[in-house]
């Protein structure tokens, strides 16, 4: 009606109609059917509407007859003067009242109305009030209504009740909070219902629904209880098959854990016999095959230790030569000193009894004191065989002389200084042995021999302590095939880190060669 520009030329033509000319009536027919059929196209599609129309000259239009009521009677209502204080867009919202159709007051005894002031520029101002029977809301309700204990409001933001299914509480005030747009919980009638609250829109108007609080939540309960029916048989359901699945795929797991178990008290002979090509499966094939190899690897370690066993045989009885011959040196040794020869026999003890150390290996260590005597039989032996003149001066107390060390440690470097330090006069080889802070044996050994340059010494060191024992080239100049450099890293091999070598000399002067053997390692 305020924007239409057929509209708006109707009601500027209406307003312009001179009430004091002759035919003022007419004009004012003609207008009504011109307006009547314009509206048409909006009353038609709505709800049934009483629609108002009012000019500034007291001319008005109206879609209800005038005998029922006088639509000038709506200026002198308190509410009519509001109107003038609104502004283009605004809209007044009376609510509902009691109606003003005389012959509607028993059948529709209420009405909604809303108002607004229609302004153009420069032209006068018209009012346009429209009214819609209180019943088409509740008629609205009706349909909407699916709970029969549920009930429906129109009201303002106060409260007040502008229209109810239940006639009788128009114009009451609900006495909750209607604004607030979260659902609430309240007392009515004294009972629980669930009040929910919902604004209408352009107005502060608001749309009430109270549903008592147990109809809602039954409902809820059921369905719940419903689902939890539901979901526990299926859940049932779930866990049977679950089980029967799991039992199915546990099966050959079950079968290879019997099979390892009887392998664990000695079956060797059980295997796995699993069906298909799966995971499970191919793991039994693996493991049987693993049963074969093992098998097999144990009868060739029968092979073998039989093989060790007959060699070990043959090595004692290979030791009877050796022993034969020990003995047989005794008894020449024995009538050599009946004779009177005492040096020859000296020297075939000496003989026997670097012999006899060579020929007993059962222990890896030996008192330090019997590698000195070895040691000592070993250089009458060289002085006799090369004719040398080499004196050997031994320095030791009880406590070093129980210290237990490596078989034939001492030998090759003490060849190794017969040797190399011959210089064409009388050779003096020191033992010196000292028990140091606890911890370890210092063993000094040192000679008066020709010695060497320092570039010959810095080869040496170079050669014994960088040299693996996976390279060591064995020397066929020693007694026993082993040399400095090969104890070193026997040494080593024992002791690791703890076990320290120090080599000196000095060219024209003798050559020192200092021991540190750990005391815990005895």
């Amino acid at each position: 009606i305020q924007f239409d520009t057929n509209m708006n030329q109707l009601l500027k033509t209406h307003k312009l109609i001179d009430a004091d000319s002759a035919n003022v009536k007419q004009k004012i027919a003609l207008n009504y059917i011109h307006i009547s059929n314009e509206l048409s196209g909006i009353t038609d599609l709505l709800m049934p509407l009483y629609i108002t129309i009012l000019f500034k000259n007291d001319l008005f239009y109206t879609n209800y007859s005038q005998i029922d009521f006088n639509p000038l009677q709506f200026k002198e209502k308190p509410w009519f003067e509001k109107l003038e204080h609104l502004s283009f867009y605004q809209t007044y919202w009376l609510g509902a009242h009691p109606t003003y159709i005389k012959s509607e007051k028993d059948t529709y005894p209420y009405l909604i109305t809303i108002g607004r002031r229609i302004q153009k520029a420069n032209d006068l101002n018209s009012y346009l009030i429209i009214s819609v029977k209180e019943n088409e809301i509740k008629k609205l309700f009706s349909q909407i209504q699916s709970e029969k204990r549920a009930k429906f409001y129109l009201t303002n933001k106060d409260g007040d009740v502008y229209s109810s299914l239940n006639t009788s509480e128009l114009g009451t005030k609900l006495q909750y909070d209607v604004t607030n747009t979260d659902y609430q919980i309240v007392d009515y009638m004294e009972e629980k219902h669930l009040l929910v609250s919902y604004p209408v829109s352009y107005s502060n108007w608001r749309l009430i629904s109270l549903v008592p609080y147990k109809d809602t939540i039954g409902s809820i309960n059921m369905v719940t209880r419903t689902t939890i029916l539901i979901q526990g048989g299926f859940l049932v359901l779930f866990l049977i098959g679950l089980i029967i699945l799991v039992r199915e795929l546990t099966k050959p797991i079950t079968r290879l854990h019997q099979v390892t178990k009887a392998i664990n008290q000695g079956d060797l002979t059980a295997r796995i016999h699993l069906p298909g090509n799966n995971d499970v499966a191919q793991l039994g094939h693996s493991f049987n095959h693993m049963l074969d190899t093992i098998e097999e690897m144990i009868e060739q370690i029968k092979i073998r230790e039989e093989a060790k066993r007959n060699a070990e045989l043959e090595m004692l009885q290979a030791q009877i030569n050796p022993h034969f011959l020990f003995n047989v040196l005794n008894a020449i040794r024995l009538k050599i000193k009946m004779e009177g020869d005492t040096g020859s026999a000296s020297l075939i003890y000496s003989l026997s009894a670097l012999l006899r150390m060579t020929i007993n290996r059962n222990n890896a260590f030996i008192p330090f004191d019997e590698e000195v005597s070895t040691v000592k039989h070993y250089v009458e032996l060289m002085n006799f065989r090369h004719r040398y003149d080499v004196e050997l001066e031994i320095d030791m107390n009880e406590v070093t002389s129980r210290f237990q060390v490596p078989r034939f440690f001492l030998q090759p470097v003490i060849e190794n200084a017969i040797i190399h330090g011959i210089n064409n006069r009388k050779e003096t080889i020191k033992i010196i042995a000292s028990e140091q802070s606890d911890t370890y044996l210092e063993l000094i050994v040192s000679d008066n021999g020709k010695g060497m340059d320092t570039i010959t010494l810095e080869g040496l060191r170079k050669k014994i302590f960088q040299t693996n024992s996976d390279n060591i080239v064995n020397s066929s100049k020693s007694f026993n095939g082993i040399g400095v450099q090969n104890v070193y890293q026997r040494m080593k091999l024992i002791y690791g880190d703890a076990f320290q070598l120090w080599i000196d000399s000095i060219e024209g002067e003798g050559t020192t060669l200092t021991f540190q053997i750990p005391v815990n390692k005895r």
